[in-house]
């Protein structure tokens, strides 16, 4: 299937990104480099300097759990294998679940109150 690669895009920097030639080799190279080292890589775009970032790269297979905010990303952990990357409540549960039993804990529904 093949690899996936996360990039955090910083939308204020989408004028230079649109304008620059350049920008799909650099942001080619970053991944590569990234994917390679396991590093984060932040890709310019004409004067902007850092026009986005790459937050990581994986198998297809797998799926990685990713938080984005404050124009930065971060990796989180192991989120399931490929059949669990759909939209619905309980894969998402699982997606958790197995984050959540990754870095060492387990998670549980919060009981329902009584009537």
């Amino acid at each position: 299937m093949g690899w996936n690669t996360t990039v955090v895009v910083h939308n204020d920097a989408l004028h230079e990104i649109e304008n620059d030639p350049e920008f799909g080799k650099n942001l080619s190279r970053a991944i590569t480099i990234a994917a390679g080292r396991g590093t984060r890589e932040e890709v310019s775009a004409g004067h902007h300097c850092g026009a986005c970032e790459v937050i990581e790269s994986h198998h297809a297979d797998q799926v990685r759990v990713v938080a984005v905010g404050g124009n930065y990303g971060v990796e989180l952990g192991y989120g399931g294998q490929w059949p669990v990357c759909t939209n619905d409540e309980e894969s998402k549960v699982k997606m958790l679940k197995n984050l959540a039993e990754s870095l060492g804990y387990n998670i549980r529904k919060k009981p329902q109150k009584k009537a």
